[in-house]
């Protein structure tokens, strides 16, 4: 049953929710007929201001009846009551065709005004017969209003999913998620709702062509797409993994491409793997399996849909169900890996970090890897992980002298700052080791580095 407290408290207009207070306030009180009228008082006042509110927005079919309310109001006397009862009978088809409502709440709302009419006219039953309405008609009355109308922002069906396509498809597109669950999501209707996460879901996954703008195109429309689904996971995940489990098999028969950006986009959710079944899941595995080979060609660049799903490996609940990443990842080169672990940092990269730059074979690769996998990994650092990768870097004079790496290890001491206060006996050790190998430009000493440390209270 609906809590009708509760949804009173979530009435979209401040100035309608008052009506709806005291049509309440009879129904609870036994008054039957004062709370249909008031509920129809408060279902007209809701729609007139949602109307001028589409009509400031350029809606023509909304203008029409703008005019006549600004009529009405602008005038005084028996006219204007005219014209305000004129709106009155036409204000629910108005509603359909604006799709403020749909045609099976409207017909419960025609109910309601028919109701209303018998309550406010008792002289419509024959012989002055006074009308017998219980307070279960007023609170069925008092539900239905709230539950299609009252509690819904000025938002239309058809057209709000296709203002959600031209936003998203928009050349300046500017992800946010709150204003993307804020307008698309908390302020439509139920039946939008699911339209919207279900056109979302399938750009994301599929990268349907037909009727895609390029720019942007599938493939950017597909990657908007997918940040629209985490906004609308983190409001609804049990919707927005309804409309997976509705798509997803259709991804088994899309070319291997699409198939591979599918899964680096939305690979690292839970809601997806919940809807993968075992075929799906086989063809990633295969896939994943035919790219064992590509740390054979030490100059080969693998490609971004590549690293985005390889990256995956940091992820236990994805290696579950592709156990062939990880056999993958570690037949990568160095500079492989390195690419990988910048797509998607983890504690599972942190391990092999000391071989990216034990095994460095040159300055401007060791800068490189320091700032793009090793820095992005710092947070995950344990001690013993820390004190691992300074000894490597301390060894190898590609690491020690590349003019980078001096700054590096300051931006590296202020990134792992969870690990004071037991850390510095290791940094300490690094210092030692970097000025043992008695390099003849005291540049290499890393001064800053120990400045640094020395202006930290250790207690």
């Amino acid at each position: 049953m609906l809590d009708i407290e509760e949804m009173i408290g979530r009435v979209w207009n401040p100035d309608v929710r008052p009506l709806v207070v005291d049509a309440h306030r009879c129904y609870t009180t036994g008054v039957a007929r004062g709370s249909i009228v008031l509920t129809w008082g408060a279902v007209c006042a809701d729609l007139i201001e949602k109307i001028l509110r589409l009509a400031e927005d350029g809606e023509g079919a909304a203008q029409t009846i703008a005019r006549k309310i600004e009529q009405a109001r602008s005038a005084t006397g028996p006219q204007a009551v005219a014209t305000m009862q004129e709106v009155e009978r036409t204000i629910l088809t108005a509603a359909v065709e604006l799709e403020l409502i749909d045609p099976v709440e409207e017909k419960h709302l025609e109910r309601l005004r028919e109701d209303r009419n018998l309550s406010a006219h008792p002289s419509l039953r024959p012989l002055g017969e006074s009308v017998f309405l219980s307070t279960e008609y007023a609170r069925a009355h008092l539900a239905a209003a709230l539950e299609s109308l009252l509690v819904h922002p000025p938002s239309q069906g058809r057209k709000v999913v296709a203002r959600f396509l031209d936003h998203v498809a928009d050349p300046s597109f500017v992800g946010s998620s709150e204003y993307l669950a804020h307008a698309f999501f908390d302020r439509v209707k139920p039946a939008a709702r699911r339209k919207i996460v279900d056109v979302a879901v399938k750009h994301a996954l599929l990268e349907l062509n037909d009727g895609v703008p390029d720019p942007p195109g599938a493939i950017v429309l597909a990657e908007r797409m997918t940040f629209c689904v985490r906004a609308f996971a983190a409001r609804d995940r049990a919707l927005v993994r309804a409309a997976m489990s509705k798509i997803i098999e259709r991804l088994g028969s899309r070319p291997v491409e699409v198939q591979t950006r599918a899964l680096g986009r939305l690979g690292d959710l839970d809601i997806f793997w919940s809807t993968v079944g075992s075929p799906l899941a086989d063809q990633f595995e295969q896939w994943v399996g035919s790219l064992t080979n590509l740390g054979n060609d030490r100059w080969l660049k693998l490609s971004s849909d590549q690293i985005a799903a390889l990256s995956l490996v940091s992820l236990d609940g994805v290696r579950g169900y592709i156990p062939s990443l990880e056999q993958t990842f570690r037949g990568l080169t160095l500079s492989q890996k390195a690419e990988v672990v910048s797509r998607r940092p983890g504690k599972y990269f942190v391990p092999f970090l000391p071989d990216l730059l034990a095994e460095a074979g040159g300055f401007r690769y060791a800068e490189t890897v320091t700032q793009r996998a090793v820095l992005p990994c710092a947070r995950f650092f344990g001690q013993d992980d820390l004190q691992a990768l300074l000894r490597a870097w301390a060894k190898n004079d590609q690491c020690r002298r590349a003019g980078g790496m001096f700054q590096a290890a300051v931006d590296l001491y202020l990134s792992t700052s969870h690990l004071r206060l037991g850390d510095r006996e290791v940094w300490e050790e690094f210092l030692r080791e970097v000025r043992s190998h008695n390099e003849s430009d005291g540049g290499y000493r890393y001064a800053s580095l120990e400045e640094v440390i020395s202006n930290y209270s250790y207690g």
